[in-house]
């Protein structure tokens, strides 16, 4: 932008024809019309000035100069003395023959499964989501670490091609989860990604890719892991009931006796939504048809530094499970820096799949957070979070109770709550128009329908606390009423 505010094209590139027989100044003249066709210059665009344009082109200026006055006879231009030559406001845009333009409708059809990005327009409180509270976080030293990596290892940092992640990392976080979840992890087993995602996504197309099968998730669980794995693999996903105790055994060991069960995915700590945690009976049971089957197990552990919660299941057979845990979780939702343990033998696929994904990661953030875990800065967060976690369970259960203790029923979880309706709510219908007044209200909240596998109504939402203080959640539950 020029200092008047009006967008300057400073990296326009025009070209002359060669071999035209046309005068140059003609030449001109068109390089600056093909580029408005091309929506390179747009209207009030502000032109290069014409002893730059004379340069970059290799001609005269009075040559420039009479192909801009030219074009401002015919009102492709206009001029302000001292200003120079700007494309002219009352044009229309012109376009290549059938492009659409920026926000547009693309000239192709768009595949089913691609919903558009919500809007965050009207929304005051997010309760949709279980984020980390990043006012907890402690930037002051991050910054300090980052300096110090930058300083320090500035170039071997920047330069840091490992696709498993900066190793300095990954030693620090493979002792943190052995003293802090019983987790056997060495550095070669562990893979620095950026979100869950990507965890997904690399095991679904290192573990299944094109091999069909079947894919087994929760229900209700997370629409986004579902369409996840349906993206990056060609199985089909499966959802099996989840009940007060966890993933339900039966329906698995059906699913098992078809034979082409080729991956679970599941939430044993705390499940997400209802935040039930896998019974003891069902953890066993699980593990031994895993290995008498041989498929594996993706466990997903993102709120695993929230609560003292069970062993990992890879704990018990790190042979048999992929654990994949978040450290953006508890510092702040843009960190983007989450983990996989993974057998010995598959770490090495599994790198080659992130090559193809994302080859460089952030290593600059990675030796940050590493500083931060030899600093002991990270543990003390943990236990902050952990703290703030916990009274804000206490805080917004308080408040359901006195404000609404009659007409819904909660479990708790690590970062927020499994709400059911009772009584009318206990409808679909009715707590779903609740939903509704709860939205109008400013309060981001899903429908049941949103979590269940089979798109079916329920009269359920999970209610996300871990981002907002005792206060501020007791203001939402107000507004609930």
């Amino acid at each position: 932008m020029t200092g008047g505010g009006v967008a300057k094209a400073m990296d326009l590139e025009l070209r002359l024809e060669p071999g035209s027989r046309a005068p140059l100044y003609l030449q001109v003249a068109g390089a600056v019309v093909r580029a408005i066709a091309r929506g390179r210059l747009r209207p009030g665009m502000a032109l290069p000035g014409v002893r730059e344009l004379a340069a970059r082109l290799g001609v005269t200026v009075n040559t420039i100069l009479a192909g801009l006055r030219e074009l401002q006879a015919q009102g492709w231009l206009t001029s302000q003395e001292r200003a120079g030559f700007f494309v002219s406001g009352t044009l229309p845009v012109p376009r290549r023959e059938g492009a659409q333009g920026a926000g547009g409708a693309p000239g192709f059809d768009v595949p089913e499964g691609l919903p558009p990005v919500t809007s965050p327009a009207g929304v005051v409180m997010d309760l949709s989501e279980a984020c980390a509270d990043a006012r907890l976080a402690p930037f002051l030293e991050l910054g300090r670490a980052y300096q110090r990596g930058l300083r320090l290892k500035g170039p071997e940092l920047m330069g840091s091609r490992d696709p498993m992640g900066l190793r300095r990392l990954r030693e620090v976080l493979a002792a943190h989860l052995g003293v802090s979840r019983a987790l056997p992890a060495d550095p070669g087993r562990i893979l620095i990604l950026h979100s869950s995602s990507m965890a997904i996504t690399l095991v679904a197309q290192a573990l299944v890719g094109g091999r069909g099968g079947t894919v087994a998730v929760e229900d209700p669980g997370d629409p986004a892991l579902w369409e996840t794995l349906r993206q990056a693999c060609t199985a089909q996903v499966r959802g099996l009931p989840v009940d007060a105790e966890g993933l339900r055994v039966e329906p698995l060991e059906a699913l098992h006796r078809e034979g082409s069960l080729k991956l679970l995915v599941l939430t044993p700590g705390c499940h997400f939504p209802t935040g039930a945690r896998l019974s003891d009976p069902r953890r066993a049971a699980i593990l031994e048809l895993s290995r008498r089957g041989r498929f594996p197990i993706l466990e997903l552990d993102p709120e695993g530094e929230h609560l003292d919660a069970p062993e990992p299941l890879a704990a018990l057979d790190p042979g048999q499970v992929l654990h994949a845990g978040s450290l953006s979780r508890v510092f702040a939702p843009a960190l983007g820096v989450d983990y996989l343990v993974v057998p010995e033998a598959m770490a090495a696929p599994l790198a080659r799949a992130r090559q193809r994904l994302d080859w460089q990661g952030d290593p600059a953030t990675e030796w940050a957070l590493s500083e931060l875990f030899l600093d002991g800065e990270m543990e003390r967060l943990i236990l902050r979070v952990r703290k703030a976690c916990l009274e804000r369970a206490e805080a917004v259960q308080d408040a359901l109770g006195h404000a609404l203790g009659d007409r819904l029923r909660w479990r708790g979880g690590a970062m927020g709550l499994w709400m059911e309706g009772l009584g009318p709510l206990g409808d679909p219908a009715t707590f779903g128009a609740w939903i509704k007044g709860c939205q109008a209200q400013g309060l981001k909240l899903r429908q049941g329908r949103y979590y269940s596998f089979a798109g079916a109504d329920l009269a359920a939402t999970r209610l996300g606390f871990s981002a907002f203080t005792p206060e501020e959640l007791q203001r939402a539950v107000a507004m609930m009423r």
